[in-house]
This record gives C-alpha cells, sequence and structure tokens, in this order.
C-alpha cells in the first residue's frame, strides 16, 4: 500500500507491479474515508500531502 502525492503516483504504480506482478486499485483520498484508519500526513516518498492511496 502506498499513500502518494501527484508526482509519486508513477513511481509508486511501478513498484506495486514490480512487488505483486498486477495492477494496483488507485482511490483519490479525496473521495474515500475509512472508519479505522487515519491517511498519512505525507506522501510515502517525499513531505508532500498525499492525494492517492495505491493497494
Amino acid at each position: 500500500m502506498y499513500v502518494v502525492c501527484s508526482k509519486h503516483l508513477e513511481d509508486a504504480i511501478e513498484e506495486f507491479i514490480e512487488a505483486y506482478e498486477q495492477p494496483p486499485d488507485l482511490y483519490e483520498l479525496d473521495t474515500i474515508t475509512f472508519t479505522e484508519w487515519t491517511t498519512p500526513s505525507c506522501c510515502h516518498y517525499c513531505d508532500t500531502n498525499p492525494k492517492y492511496l495505491i493497494v
């Protein structure tokens, strides 16, 4: 699972495919909510606010 900004979206997708050998599900963080999960405050790769969840 990756939580990333727009700049690192492509990097995270490539890394996910390499690790799991299948395309990920992609969600915009503004459009989803989870009851027992809090969105991290920064991108997996940098300190920017995340925009996407890759699962």
